[in-house]
């Protein structure tokens, strides 16, 4: 026990930024335990819209919108969501599905969805990067 404790004293920057490193590797896998909503790729993505009619959404801003977004995609901004997301109960059981440059947003957008008591809802991992990475269109409109 005395050695650790002398490496601890002697190394102690190095024994914090190890603490940190396990700190933060606690919060990854502890909130994607507690995640009450499902990240999908590309491919999944696809899957889920033409298995089960996915609505798609993206919360990009319009000229991200603009510039190019996934077919059949409705644009509703980030900043939009919590105070207008009564507008997502039309869609019934239908799965959500949101996206948006590389998954922060959408990431956000879930949570907040989730919260409000939304069960069937879903998020592309990686964003529009991840979905051109695997090689699928986007459409202009």
């Amino acid at each position: 026990m005395d050695i650790y404790l002398e490496f601890i004293g002697n190394n102690s920057l190095l024994f914090i930024a190890l603490l940190v490193v396990i700190i933060l590797l606690l919060q990854t896998i502890f909130s994607d335990a507690t995640r009450k909503y499902k990240l999908l790729s590309a491919p999944e993505v696809i899957s889920l819209i033409n298995r089960d009619e996915a609505v798609i959404i993206d919360t990009r801003t319009q000229n991200e919108f603009k510039e190019g977004h996934i077919a059949d995609a409705i644009h509703f901004p980030l900043s939009d969501i919590k105070e207008q997301s009564e507008k997502f109960k039309k869609y019934g059981e239908r799965p959500l599905l949101f996206y948006c440059k590389s998954g922060t947003r959408s990431d956000e957008a879930c949570k907040i969805l989730s919260k409000q008591g939304f069960t069937n809802v879903n998020a592309l991992s990686g964003g529009v990067q991840a979905w051109l990475d695997a090689n699928m269109p986007l459409v202009k409109k």
